[in-house]
């Protein structure tokens, strides 16, 4: 181990911007932290489209079967 890791705190890095914080704070400012939560409610939003999506071609795809159109 080198010289300069074994003087290094115990540390982790804010989960946005990756600035180095104290250990278990988690962002370094509250304008990270509201990134973030934007961020993790585009993503579900996202998901939720997605799950739309499919499940709408699929109920297109079983219509068209019980129709007989895809015979």
């Amino acid at each position: 181990m080198s010289e300069k890791a074994r003087n290094i705190p115990p540390h982790e890095h804010c989960k946005v911007c990756g600035v180095s914080i104290p250990v278990g704070k988690g962002f370094c400012s509250s304008t990270c932290r509201q990134k973030s939560i934007a961020a993790e409610k585009r993503m579900k939003r996202t998901q939720k489209i997605y799950i739309l999506f499919f499940v709408g071609i699929m109920m297109v795809y079983l219509l068209l079967m019980l129709s007989g159109f895809l015979r």
